[in-house]
Formats: C-alpha cells, structure tokens, sequence
C-alpha cells in the first residue's frame, strides 16, 4: 500500500543569537547558550526530523542547545517503549496508585522526579525567545501548482533513516481546580496538624513489632503448605505426594500493572483522557478553566513563580499554542498526529496534564504540571509509564511508532538524571546523530560534561551536507530555491548573510532544509 503523504508544510524563522542567558540548571546567569527559531507552522514528519537532531519546542519556539559551549549540555533522550524494563521503584509507583484507588489513604515515598524540580522561580523547561516573530505568514497558502518536497518522513508505517539504534552501538544485554471538601482520605486533610506534630514518643509497645513483607509473606506460603499437608493426612494420602503448581516466572508487563482490576466499590476513580490542544478540541476549551488553575498552582508552589508569571497569556503561549500541523491519515493514529493534553481526573478532579505531540515515529513528551498536594502519587512517574503505555497502545496499530521522548537528559545535573532510570534508554550522539544506549554513554559523560558518545571515529553526520542553494526560502509570499533568491533579491556583498544561512543549515540538517519554508525578507 502507497504511503500516505501529508500535505501540510513547515514555515520558520530563524533568530540567529550567540549570547548566553540563565540556566535553569546550574543557576548561572549568562552561560547557556542555544540555537533558536520560531515556527509559524510544521508537518508533524518535519517536526521527527528536527527532534531527531536535537532540537526542541517551548511553545511555537524552537530552540537547540549549543552542545559544545553551553554550561550543562542536554542531550535528547528517548526510550524503546516495547521493550521497556521496570525498575522496582516505578513497580513500587504503579502499585501505590492501584492501593490508593483501591482502599484509599496515603503513604509518602519519595522518587527521582520529586528530588528533581527546580529551585524557587526556576522553570527549566520553560525556554523564553530571544524575539517575536518578525514575519506575519497568517495568510500565505501554498499553491496548488507547488509540490511540496518529496525529503519529508510520510507515512506513518515508513521508518526514519536515523530512529533505529546502530548495531555497533547496541549493549550485549541489553506516564487549581475548586478543591472538594477534605475527607478522611483526601490528601490535604488533616494539613494543619501535620504541620505542628509533636515529637513523637517511640513505638506502641502494645502493638508487634513492624516486619518486612517479604517475611510475612514467606510465613503465609508456609502456612498454605502446612494447612495442605494435614488436609492430605486426613485424606490418607502422603504430604510428599502434594503436587504444588508451579508459578509462572513471566514478569508482569506494564499494561498488567495498570490494568489490575480494581475491587467492586473503589474508593477513588481515575479517568485518563487525551485531548487534541491544536487545534482545540470541544473537550479542551471545556476544561481550560481547570487546566490553567491547576498548572498555575504548580507553578506557584512547585517553582515559587508568582501569579503573574504563570497567567492564562502565559499558559497558552508555552504549553497551548503549538506549531504542528494536525494529520489524520487512513492508517495512522486513530486521534491522529499533533499535539494533545493527557488528563488525569481522579474523581472528577482535574489533578495532572501532561502535553505531548504524537509523531510518526514517537510520543514526545513537552511538559508535565500536577497538583502538588497529589505529590505522594509519584505523578511525575505514573504519568510518564501511562505515556509509555500509550506509545505501545499506538504501535499496535503504526509498526514504526515506538519510541518515547523524554526531552532532555542532563548528565552534568544529577537531579536530572532520573530520566535514564526508564530501560532502554538511548542518548543522541551531539556530532553524528546517530543513538547510543546510555549505558555506554554515561562512562564518558562521567569524565566529561560535552561528549562526542559514538566510538565510531570514522561516522560522521550523514545528514550534515547541504547544498545551501536548494534551500526554500519563503520571500514576500513567494516560494524560491536559496540560489535564486540570492541571485535576485540579496545583497551580492553580504557575507553574514550567507554565513547566517549556512549555520541554520547546519543546524537542521540537508532533510529539513530542503522541506522547511525559511523566512527571509
């Protein structure tokens, strides 16, 4: 079967700027340095290309990190959602969640993403342009008689030159709303009292002492065989005769933590809802309300932002308004490609959003806000495994959908590292863009915070080359190769100018070159 082609297009401006800004990892004040450009609009195929080179939205705002000279190099991180391996701490997540939909209570634990959040008034995931957009291209549309180019990822079943791991790079073994009225289990109930506890006096001595489960359950099972071996006395038989059936060693999967039944009378609900945000959908526009309540109260109480920082302008510019262009092809996601908004509502409580764009070859992950009195849920975790599991839900129906983008990983910021707990994770060699797993990855970012991950010395960039005059430059409305428009529209003597084009070049690689629309005036 022919793959289906997108028809939609790519228009961005490039910001060329060197200067360094604050980093919202290390707290310095001018010593992160990034690439930038904004999109007007994308194909979703356009969009794979540019994250598989390292770049990344904030918004409409594209920006890419200056590997070699910012202060905390971020390397993108994306994991195998089909062969995903859970450690015991995101088990351990998994069942909390199911205990407390279950029977209630709470119990605090701490994971990697709760050590992980910022200080006071810092949101490093929130990347502010160096300038507006100069360009209005509101009304351009292409014509009919125009061909949009043939480089762009297509169908959703094709595979990305550079999205499959090298085999000299694999390891041998290798997921404010109006709070309700507290009750006896709601998560701010009793609040004040836990925040004037009085020491305590040690433990009840009328109680037993506390003991590990794994010793309890060691004495159950013997009981069990002990209560089967006096039944099979009173039956006449010999209690070596007991044939005890074998459990099976298959390791539970993902879905099976997530889809353990629940008892007849749960004491809570949890409803996962993914909502198309661009263009909004009905669902969205009713919950906005809600979902901007709940990201500025994380705002405020996660990253100590104040109101104004976090208003509803604010809210929609960075994790609203998206660049991608929605695609619904025959034999593609049943929701279709683009960016959405996975809803968490836990008895009809708006209590996490995680904002995410389905790809044609990942889900990526672009931001998550909860609401902090849930804390002791580990959200952060359970919403990544819900998102993992979604990937695979997609791969059921799109073969070559199976990766799940992280972001970024920052080795050089320990607290950012928890994004490689997620197995198999692999890293994006900054030079040749090729995968590496970050097990052979993280020995060298040990000794070094900037690193060149692939051993191979002789690969390099095979999407690197560039031929400068084939490059779509959007001019006046109208749509001409690089080469003409120098020829016509450029000043001869401008070396910036060229030197500006070849830099963008260099950035986004030969295949988005000659598929983006780059604005020029």
């Amino acid at each position: 079967m022919a793959a289906e082609k997108d028809p939609a297009y790519s228009i961005v401006e490039y910001m060329r700027s060197h200067k360094g800004y604050k980093c919202g990892y290390c707290k310095s004040s001018d010593t992160n340095f990034s690439h930038g450009m904004w999109a007007h609009r994308m194909a979703v195929g356009d969009y794979q290309a540019l994250i598989d080179r390292g770049w990344r939205r904030s918004g409409k705002y594209c920006y890419k990190p200056t590997m070699e000279k910012t202060c905390c190099p971020m390397y993108t991180i994306k994991c195998d959602a089909l062969e995903i391996k859970l450690s015991k701490s995101q088990k351990k997540v998994l069942k909390r969640m199911h205990r407390y939909l279950s029977h209630g209570g709470r119990k605090e634990c701490r994971t990697p993403e709760m050590d992980s959040t910022c200080e006071a008034g810092e949101n490093e995931e929130y990347v502010k342009p160096e300038s507006e957009a100069k360009f209005d291209v509101s009304s351009f549309s292409l014509p009919e008689s125009v061909a949009i180019p043939e480089q762009r990822l297509q169908s959703s079943n094709s595979k990305s030159d550079n999205n499959e791991v090298s085999a000299d790079c694999k390891p041998k073994a290798i997921e404010g709303t109006d709070a309700p009225s507290p009750t006896k289990d709601s998560p701010n109930s009793n609040q004040e009292g836990r925040r004037n506890v009085s020491p305590g006096i040690g433990p009840d001595a009328s109680r037993p002492p506390c003991r590990k489960a794994k010793v309890i359950r060691q004495e159950r099972r013997e009981a069990k065989l002990a209560k089967r071996a006096l039944d099979s006395l009173g039956r006449g038989e010999s209690p070596m005769e007991i044939k005890v059936s074998k459990q099976s060693n298959t390791e539970k999967s993902l879905e099976d933590f997530l889809c353990e039944p629940l008892p007849a009378n749960p004491v809570h609900n949890l409803e996962v809802r993914l909502v198309r945000s661009q263009p909004s959908s009905a669902e969205f526009l009713q919950s906005f309300k809600k979902a901007h309540q709940l990201y500025q109260k994380y705002q405020i109480t996660i990253h100590g932002d104040t109101a104004d920082k976090c208003n509803e302008s604010q809210f929609k510019r960075f994790l609203c308004n998206s660049p991608l262009e929605p695609w619904q092809p025959g034999n593609g996601p049943e929701q279709g490609y683009g960016s959405f908004h996975h809803q968490y509502w836990l008895d009809d409580r708006l209590i996490a959003v995680g904002v995410l764009d389905i790809l044609p070859h990942c889900v990526s992950s672009v931001y998550l806000y909860y609401d902090p009195e849930y804390s002791f849920l580990s959200l952060g975790t359970y919403a990544s495994l819900r998102e993992l599991a979604l990937v695979r839900e997609l791969q059921r129906r799109i073969a070559s959908l199976k990766w799940y983008y992280m972001g970024f990983y920052i080795h050089s910021c320990p607290k950012m590292r928890y994004k490689g707990k997620y197995k198999p994770s692999f890293l994006l060699c900054p030079e040749t863009y090729e995968w590496i797993p970050i097990e052979l990855a993280t020995p060298k970012l040990d000794k070094a915070k900037y690193s060149r991950l692939n051993d191979n010395v002789y690969a390099v960039d095979s999407n690197g080359r560039v031929d400068i005059n084939k490059i779509l430059v959007l001019h006046n409305r109208n749509l001409v190769r690089y080469g003409d428009y120098q020829s016509h529209f450029a000043d001869e003597d401008d070396d910036e100018e060229e030197e500006e084009i070849r830099e963008y070049a260099s950035l986004v690689g030969a295949k988005s070159a000659y598929t983006l629309f780059l604005c020029r005036s």
